[in-house]
């Protein structure tokens, strides 16, 4: 009884080494339960259980560098924008494109109408494919504005939890043998929650490394598609615009003649008003102007000078005789 106590405490102790080193996997990603176990090189059950402080066995874990280039797992993406003639239908082709190579498409996002309208389409494809799906998206492109690809090596961090996995399994290994030879209840609830923890772990590493190999196995490729820009116009639209210049003028026109109209309106309908206002400012200005001017002075004609008087004919006569 004493050492089937003692080895569930060795057990245990080595169990939260276990969770501790589990605790270090990747944020973000869920656990997946109950997923079917990954086939990996070298996975046994019958591996050596956890040695203190270590993740795994010196001589089980080999180094990633030693990994071959082919079998190293390269999570690929890439990202693209591109000017097309139609966005509409070169978002058709994408999609297209995308279960043709064996893959799908993950999201798609549309802005704006009619010839504005731009879309960023999301899709993955088979790593194996990634090459000929991206030169298959650039060639619907009128032009092409950016392109990124980009690459991380999961390699390293697979191999670990492979190495995590192997002795996890080793530990739910000997809880099993521990579960069948314990004697009371006290000590078998004790060995079913350490089985529970570690199976727990196991299912969730499981998961992590499904998740690599479906990320590595699948490329994924952004493309943004923007139409191609209007040719420039002769005219700027801001420009000189001789059709709304005269638009305008006639408006103008139109709305003085009806203020005019109005007024004439407002004027003949206030008649009684200021007509006799004016009439009777006419006749007192006439009133005064003529009543401040003073009589005129009849002036007299000037005579005109007497001419001489031509002499006589008989004093003429006369003296012509003499």
């Amino acid at each position: 009884m004493a050492f089937i106590r003692s080895l569930i405490i060795v057990v245990v102790s080595a169990l939260a080494l276990v969770s501790c080193s589990v605790a270090s996997l990747p944020a973000g990603q869920p656990a997946q339960p109950a997923v079917a176990p990954v086939p990996t090189a070298g996975m046994a059950v019958g591996a050596p259980a956890l040695e203190s402080g270590s993740g795994a066995a010196p001589d089980q874990q080999a180094p990633s560098q030693d990994i071959p280039a082919s079998d190293r797992l390269i999570i690929k993406n890439a990202s693209i924008s591109l000017e097309v003639v139609n966005v509409g239908e070169a978002e058709a082709a994408i999609r297209q494109t995308a279960t043709r190579l064996g893959g799908f498409v993950v999201s798609t996002t549309t802005y704006g109408t009619g010839d504005a309208m731009m879309s960023t389409i999301v899709f993955r494809v088979p790593a194996e494919r990634f090459e000929e799906a991206l030169s298959g998206v650039e060639g619907l492109a009128k032009k092409v504005l950016s392109r990124s690809i980009s690459g991380e090596d999961v390699t390293e961090e697979y191999v670990d939890l492979e190495s995590r996995l192997r002795n996890l399994e080793a530990t739910r290994d000997r809880l099993f043998d521990l579960l069948q030879r314990a004697t009371n209840v006290e000590d078998a609830l004790r060995v079913n929650q350490a089985l529970s923890d570690v199976q727990g772990q196991i299912e969730q590493i499981k998961g992590r490394m499904q998740y690599l190999q479906r990320s590595a196995a699948m490329s994924t490729i952004t493309a943004e598609l923007r139409p191609v820009p209007p040719p420039p116009t002769i005219i700027e639209e801001d420009g000189w615009q001789p059709i709304n210049v005269a638009r305008e003028a006639l408006r103008d026109l139109l709305g003085f003649g009806q203020e005019l109209v109005n007024l004439l309106i407002v004027l003949g309908i206030w008649t009684p008003v200021w007509l006799p206002v004016v009439l009777f400012g006419r006749w007192s200005w006439r009133k005064i102007t003529r009543g401040g001017k003073k009589p005129e002075q009849p002036t007299l004609p000037a005579t005109p000078p007497s001419a001489p008087m031509p002499p006589s004919g008989g004093e003429t006569g006369s003296g012509a005789s003499q």
